[in-house]
């Protein structure tokens, strides 16, 4: 699993970003489903009609929506000084105690001794995300979200 937002992929168990409204478009950006699980709740609270295993569009009322819930996240991110408030923070978020057993378990990461630098790779991909919504909103296009 990469703890970063990808681009150029034609399959996978990854949640799809474009505005295109075509799956597995080569304008799309991937995350990795069980990363996106972390930040699945801004997406869910920000559109009632979101899909996590189909396609959902967020118009700009969404995307308002969505960029202060990515923001607010953002914000409890950063609140993070140690590995339980980490521990604390990340399970309470959508589907966060899913990625720290897929993180643990499956990718052997010891999170008591790297806590911290996945914490930098998520705040990393919470940017990512609020600079793809708040672009969309500027743009005043239409993000599709393909779940898994």
């Amino acid at each position: 699993m990469e703890l970063k937002v990808l681009q150029n992929l034609k399959k996978g168990p990854y949640v799809e970003f474009n505005s295109t409204g075509k799956h597995w478009d080569d304008s799309s950006l991937f995350l990795d489903e069980i990363i996106f699980g972390v930040f699945a709740d801004s997406f869910r609270a920000s559109n009632v009609d979101f899909n996590y295993f189909g396609p959902t569009s967020y118009n700009q009322t969404d995307l308002l929506k969505l960029s202060n819930d990515l923001q607010n996240f953002n914000s409890l991110l950063l609140q993070i000084s140690d590995f339980e408030s980490f521990i604390k923070i990340i399970s309470c978020s959508g589907l966060g105690n899913q990625f720290l057993g897929e993180l643990e378990y499956s990718e052997k990461v010891n999170l008591n001794a790297r806590w911290s630098e996945t914490l930098v790779a998520l705040r990393k991909i919470n940017v990512a995300l609020l600079t793809l919504v708040q672009n969309f909103a500027k743009e005043d296009q239409v993000l599709w979200v393909f779940g898994i």
